[in-house]
């Protein structure tokens, strides 16, 4: 793993790979969660020195297994996803289950976002589903279901703003 990250190559993980291997972070180091590869692999192209972990959608074992081991030892975590409502649920259960941060994913950025896509032509996707209460901001579903009449922004969106935070 180290070789890969030291040429900013990303590393798919499997279970049987994370029995084997011991962690080793230094306490308080901030790991920030995605939900789109893309993320992590626009970090990795790009030399970020953050360290990214994506869950590839909803976590599966595999990623709560990493997420559990850098949690063991010391890790902190920010937690980013899609403003859409499976993506909500999937933020609240990381922020329950690790006492995650929102990472760009509050009120304020879901409007800020709406906006420049909205500005930059960005083909818009409608917001469906059953709405999630966001945990961590009571403004955002009311915001989601209100702004733009329901506009659900995929990661992409804040590709470049999720960059420039991971260094």
């Amino acid at each position: 793993m180290r070789e890969r990250a030291d040429h900013h190559m990303e590393t798919h993980a499997t279970l049987r790979e994370l029995s084997t291997l011991r962690l080793e972070m230094p306490p308080g180091i901030l790991v920030h969660v995605c939900e789109n590869p893309q993320v992590v692999e626009a970090a990795a192209d790009t030399g970020r020195t953050a360290p990214p972990v994506c869950t590839s959608g909803s976590a599966t074992t595999v990623v709560l297994a990493l997420l559990d081991a850098l949690a063991a030892s010391g890790c902190a975590f920010a937690h980013h996803g899609d403003f859409d409502w499976p993506g909500i649920a999937l933020a609240n259960r990381i922020t329950h289950r690790y006492g995650a941060e929102p990472w760009r994913m509050r009120a304020a950025d879901y409007e800020y976002l709406v906006t420049r896509t909205q500005v930059r032509g960005t083909p818009q996707i409608a917001l469906t589903g059953n709405p999630a209460e966001a945990v961590w901001d009571g403004e955002l579903a009311p915001t989601m279901n209100t702004l733009g009449t329901g506009i659900a922004l995929h990661e992409e969106a804040a590709l470049g703003l999720l960059l420039e935070d991971l260094g």
